[in-house]
């Protein structure tokens, strides 16, 4: 017997698996008592965030920021902001974590304030200035998440989909809302999201985007900048 399956739900939300790029979102870098921060700002935001913060649910947001030294991959850092809106005092509770450890918790009260937080990140502490990374050029690469899906999760739904998917009849004209949309459809928005782990990406989402900041040098920023 074939399962049900909402087949709209999981296109529009795979749809979205594209890479965003980053216009206009801007990475700073941040110099703070001998350690190096970032400032994120102006990032793109998914379309149905403003929807999605008073679902109910949590909304997961994921900033994974690497060190580059002389433009390749170094120290990397993961930091984590988790949004959940409470239905009965109609509040935000923010808590933003550094790999897995708490650093900061607050609270907002309405969607405006929430999107306000987001559209500016400070983090200033992620990475040692030590003194061996003075006179190299350095850089920042923030590959940003939301609501990352778990590599194990993402393989179920492919294999219901091999299993249940079927090719749309040709004289299907005037079903098509009714009916799943093509095998070879659904295979590669499915390869979409598989290339972000194919590629060695330790989390994947269905809206992601990566920043990097222009290249620095440790003596050009000022403390506290």
């Amino acid at each position: 017997m074939r399962k049900r399956f909402n087949f709209g739900l999981l296109v529009a939300l795979l749809a979205l698996c594209v890479a965003t790029p980053a216009l206009g979102t801007q990475l700073t870098p941040l110099l703070q008592d001998g350690e190096l921060g970032m400032v994120l700002q102006d990032m793109n935001l998914p379309p149905t965030l403003r929807k999605d913060l008073v679902s109910g649910l949590t909304n997961r947001i994921v900033v994974q920021v690497t060190l580059l030294k002389a433009a390749q991959p170094g120290a990397q850092r993961r930091i984590g902001i988790a949004v959940k809106y409470d239905l009965w005092e109609e509040t935000f509770a923010v808590k933003m974590t550094l790999d897995d450890t708490p650093v900061s918790s607050t609270t907002c009260h309405n969607v405006d304030e929430v999107i306000a937080m987001l559209t500016r990140v400070s983090v200033p502490r992620l990475f040692a200035a030590d003194a061996g990374a003075a006179g190299r050029q350095l850089g920042l690469e923030a590959d940003i998440l939301f609501d990352p899906i778990e590599k194990e999760r993402l393989e179920e739904i492919r294999k219901w989909v091999a299993e249940n998917d079927r090719p749309t009849p040709t004289d299907s004209v005037g079903l098509s809302s009714t009916l799943p949309v093509p095998r070879a459809a659904n295979a590669r928005l499915f390869d979409k999201i598989f290339e972000q782990y194919a590629a060695g990406a330790t989390v994947a989402a269905a809206w992601k985007q990566t920043v990097t900041s222009k290249p620095f040098h440790l003596e050009e920023l000022h403390n506290g900048l």
